[in-house]
């Protein structure tokens, strides 16, 4: 006869006995780590290019090689704009819908389409734009106008565009069901959670607002600094109290904008923990530091790297000062990056570099970490923890450490297979040659203006108050937000005092050009007395470069010149005359 078990109770392991739901139903850290496959079935995270058949600013793709009528272009006074479109055109809907059923026929995992107005400020303000609710800054009407005839069409898919530039207002009209926001925190990421600035109140009304419109928002967010991928920028404990802000007031979804494809600092730690944020807003940050690097790396190397990342992760979280996700190395520097701790760290991190010369995950590190140690120097300019010492003569003088730490960036990035550093994809050859040649010109150049006093006679922007990188021997290179100075307001004018500078014969400026962000060459350098007469001129020749920066030297006036130096003279630096926005950048002057 047989028996049977009658034990009614199941004994379950605990691992299996916890059920959870995430806290967010739409869950994306988006950095190359989280492509892999096996990381997203893993972190349960999603994957755009597997779901969304249009994302982005892609209205361009979608079109490309259709024959198209002037009228999809936006209508501005009595001109089509062709950088911007239209979103009340009938053939502009009509190429946009053929091309999501072509798309989702070809795939139907591909649900999700985003519909954006191109990256500017332009809005089509036609009758129909007009007739619908535009303004001359608001598209938001038409647009969802033109997502409620998609969703209305496909009722089986979701479309989303974003709460950025130009889609400000919610409109008056009722969004259809499968329609939904993605709300973009550009101008509020500060690296300060989001209650404890001055734009919390603004945020928290947008969303409360969304929310009433919308059965989707989602949050469009961002976890580095785009001017160097090699920046730690280490955010998780901000972003883990941003994310329990958005949990609360009901976001269904976060993406969380990282380095897209290319490497920035220690993106495998910060995608597995933010993966883990989306699901659960309350892990312990510093547990999940500690587990991610011990099971990476060996326990001695694991615990200097879980030791050092803790703290500036709270350092940063601490602080109160801000930080954007477009800023210079000073700002870091101020904000959690201690050049006294970081130093430390990094000749305890290159003592494991011979055992891990062969660990891609190593090499990427240290080439990140050498990197952002001559960024250190080069904004330090002079001093212990600057690029160069001061000899008695007044010279320049390099230090070696300068040298071998471009050579470790040379040899670190190439074992790496790294070649990019910013979303400008800025080249690390080209920045370790801009060193070398900059370092090469200063070595024993005088610098008789070294942190000498001096007066600015013209306008100061808001933020470049600082006339000390002037003369504080650090150099600039092409990125505008280090160590460069400035000048939109007006031309830059200084009064010196001749005492300061007698042993000077010549002087010589750096200037940067960079198109993209309006800033151009001088047209002049003049040299005038108190009285603003003219006592030398030097004309810059018109120059198209788009990037790249530019020494300029004018010989001072000797006895046997006819204008001789006053014992005060004005140094007056000419903006160039081009229409529309454009300033001045100025590094270094040096008197030699």
């Amino acid at each position: 006869m047989k028996t049977y078990n009658t034990k009614t109770e199941i004994d379950i392991p605990y691992e299996f006995s916890v059920c959870s739901s995430p806290h967010f139903e739409y869950r994306e850290p988006y950095f190359f780590t989280s492509f892999d496959p096996k990381f997203r079935v893993f972190n349960k995270t999603n994957y755009l290019e597997l779901e969304w058949g249009i994302w982005g600013h892609n209205l361009n793709k979608v079109l490309k090689g259709k024959d198209l009528p002037k009228s999809i272009y936006a209508k501005v006074g009595n001109k089509r704009l062709e950088n911007q479109y239209c979103f009340t055109s009938d053939s502009l809907f009509k190429y946009v819908n053929e091309s999501v059923k072509n798309i989702y026929d070809s795939d139907h995992a591909l649900s999700k389409y985003m519909i954006l107005p191109n990256d500017n400020s332009i809005v089509c303000t036609c009758s129909t734009c007009k007739a619908v609710g535009n303004s001359s800054k608001d598209a938001a009407p038409a647009v969802f106008t033109f997502l409620n005839k998609l969703a209305k069409n496909y009722k089986n898919l979701s479309f989303f565009t974003t709460a950025y530039i130009t889609i400000k207002d919610i409109p008056r009209f009722k969004a259809a069901n499968n329609v939904g926001v993605f709300y973009s925190t550009i101008d509020f990421q500060k690296g300060v959670p989001l209650e404890n600035t001055k734009f919390f109140n603004t945020f928290e009304e947008d969303i409360k607002n969304w929310r009433k419109y919308l059965d989707y928002v989602y949050i469009w967010d961002y976890a580095v600094n785009y001017d160097n991928y090699f920046d730690i920028y280490p955010s998780l404990k901000v972003t883990q109290q941003n994310l329990k802000l958005y949990k609360k007031l009901g976001i269904k979804g976060v993406f969380i904008h990282g380095s897209e494809y290319e490497y920035s600092t220690f993106q495998d730690l910060k995608s597995t923990i933010l993966a883990k944020l989306l699901w659960d807003t309350n892990i312990d940050i510093d547990e999940e530091i500690n587990s991610y690097f011990n099971s990476k790396f060996s326990k001695k190397l694991a615990n200097s790297l879980s030791n050092y990342y803790s703290f500036i992760d709270n350092s940063f979280f601490l602080n109160k000062n801000e930080l954007s996700i477009y800023s210079g190395i000073g700002k870091s520097v101020k904000k959690y990056l201690d050049p006294k701790v970081f130093f430390s760290f990094y000749n305890e991190f290159d003592l494991h570099t011979q055992i891990n010369k062969y660990d891609k995950d190593y090499l990427r590190i240290a080439t990140a970490l050498t990197f952002l140690k001559l960024e250190i120097m080069r904004d330090s300019g002079i001093g212990t923890y600057g690029f160069a010492t001061l000899n008695n003569n007044k010279e320049i003088i390099v230090k070696n450490e300068a040298a071998l730490l471009l050579d470790k960036l040379n040899a670190y990035s190439k074992s790496a297979n790294l070649t990019t550093y910013n979303e400008r994809n800025y080249q690390i050859d080209d920045y370790i040659n801009s060193w070398r040649k900059t370092i090469y010109k200063y070595h024993k150049r005088k610098h008789y203006f070294y942190k000498k006093p001096f007066e600015v006679l013209s306008k100061l922007d808001e933020d470049y108050t600082d006339i000390t990188v002037l003369n504080d021997a650090a150099f600039g290179l092409k990125d505008y937000n280090t160590n460069w100075h400035i000048s939109s307001l007006d031309n830059l004018v200084l009064k010196i005092d001749k005492l300061q500078i007698t042993k000077s014969k010549q002087i010589t400026f750096s200037f940067l050009q960079d198109s993209k962000h309006h800033i151009f060459y001088p047209s002049s350098i003049e040299i005038l007395d108190t009285d603003f007469k003219l006592i030398k001129k030097h004309n810059l020749i018109p120059d198209n470069t788009i990037l790249n920066t530019k020494e300029v030297t004018i010989i001072l006036p000797t006895e046997f010149d006819d204008e001789q130096l006053t014992k005060k003279f004005i140094i007056k630096i000419n903006k160039n005359k081009i229409d529309g926005k454009n300033a001045l950048a100025c590094d270094e002057i040096i008197f030699n």
